[in-house]
């Protein structure tokens, strides 16, 4: 079973989606930006259409609690839910977290992979250098 939740908030200049994904194997985030304030359609359009674009980022081990509710008192607890996030306007703080986590990751491999790519430069202009002085020497 898996359980998706969409948090619409607005951010800086944007209105942003994040999209939380729970099932067995983990907890997942994934970050969309509509830009000017989307309706309900709107969203579930983008659901139908574009859900699998969503770049998720990689699974955290979750604990996943199945309880089954009568379906009158879940439409009443996702309503004030709701209101609670119209109130406070901040998506869930673990999936704030979580997307940071992410980023400093992908911050952290960009990191690596530029200083591995300016080393392999200097070591390519290093050995340009020293063919070029064995070739001086040589004198041909």
């Amino acid at each position: 079973m898996v359980t998706i939740q969409v948090t619409i908030l607005f951010e800086k200049k944007f209105w942003v989606a994040l999209f939380e994904r729970i099932d067995k194997e983990g907890y997942e985030v994934a970050k969309h930006i509509f830009g000017a304030e989307p309706s309900d359609t709107e969203v579930y359009d983008f659901v139908l259409t574009h859900y699998q674009e969503l770049k998720f980022g990689e699974k955290k081990e979750f604990e996943l609690k199945i309880k089954r509710m009568n379906p009158k008192r879940l439409q009443r607890e996702v309503r004030k839910e709701m209101e609670k996030v119209k109130m406070t306007e901040k998506p869930s703080s673990y999936a704030q977290d979580y997307m940071k986590e992410q980023l400093e990751v992908h911050k952290k491999e960009k990191k690596q992979k530029k200083s591995a790519l300016a080393q392999e430069r200097k070591d390519s202009q290093f050995l340009q250098k020293q063919e070029k002085k064995k070739r001086k020497k040589k004198g041909h």
